[in-house]
């Protein structure tokens, strides 16, 4: 399965690239290993992973992380567009008509094969998202906010993770850039699937297959979800404070292992 990688940000003006003087936040260093290169690892021990689209600046020091990284299959580097969901059309486009394609970030140095393996499997949907119970979330990080979706069934956060299944998934991208634009403010994405649905879920009487199905007919495909058994799927690096705690877990994961695997180095 080909996969995409969405590596660029907003480059040095980062607050953690530029406090770890790097040029972009994905080349930061997480437990001494670029957070791109984490990532490209975790993918290259993915037995369904056959062509990676990597989005990011053409520059010497991404193409480092890049060959830096345990990886057995082709690597094309897709030069950002002006947001992650035109950056997204322009990787799908370089890799063709092939369905599906994995979709993941390279700020989420913790991926693990498992939690793709878990988006996979037979469905009819056009368009596959990775979602993880907040329960549990917050359970394991109590002092770490997330953002969640309060259904009437289920407490959400999201993994940023996603699975384009067909074609007809590929309009998912226009949503896209409002959800861009929204993306701190549930409620509003909510919105999206009606306004009689946002008043039950703000009522918390929307459930979340409600919520798909609504979704799905709006947007004419169909839309559907698979939960992450993993709280760690939650855990992206965005401040100095996931930071810290990412390596705290690899640390930990490492410490544990008798034998550490080279992400651990």
């Amino acid at each position: 399965m080909n996969v995409i990688v969405l590596a660029g940000d907003r480059g040095p003006n980062d607050p953690l690239a530029r406090q770890a003087g790097v040029p972009g936040k994905t080349l930061v260093p997480v437990a001494g290993r670029a957070m791109l290169t984490r990532v490209l690892d975790s993918l290259g021990a993915w037995p369904r992973a056959a062509e990676l689209a990597v989005v990011a600046p053409a520059s010497d020091a991404y193409e480092q992380a890049i060959e830096a990284a345990n990886l057995s299959v082709p690597v094309t580097l897709v030069a950002p567009a002006d947001s992650p969901s035109r950056s997204v059309g322009k990787a799908l486009a370089a890799l063709g008509d092939e369905r599906p394609v994995m979709l993941v970030t390279a700020d989420h140095p913790l991926l693990s094969p498992d939690w793709l393996e878990g988006l996979c499997g037979e469905g009819e949907d056009d368009l596959r998202v990775g979602l993880v119970d907040h329960a549990g979330v917050r359970a394991r990080f109590p002092d770490s906010r997330r953002t969640r979706y309060r259904f009437a069934d289920l407490e959400l956060g999201g993994t940023n993770l996603f699975q384009f299944r067909s074609r007809r998934a590929d309009a998912v991208l226009e949503l896209w850039q409002r959800v861009e634009r929204e993306r701190k403010k549930p409620w509003k994405i909510v919105s999206l699937v009606g306004w009689s649905n946002l008043a039950r879920y703000l009522a918390g009487r929307l459930r979340v297959d409600e919520a798909f199905e609504a979704l799905s007919e709006r947007l004419g495909f169909s839309i559907d979800y698979r939960l992450v058994p993993d709280p760690l799927s939650a855990v992206d690096v965005d401040t100095p404070e996931d930071l810290r705690l990412v390596e705290g877990l690899i640390d930990a994961r490492c410490r544990a292992s008798a034998e550490p695997a080279s992400p651990c180095t």
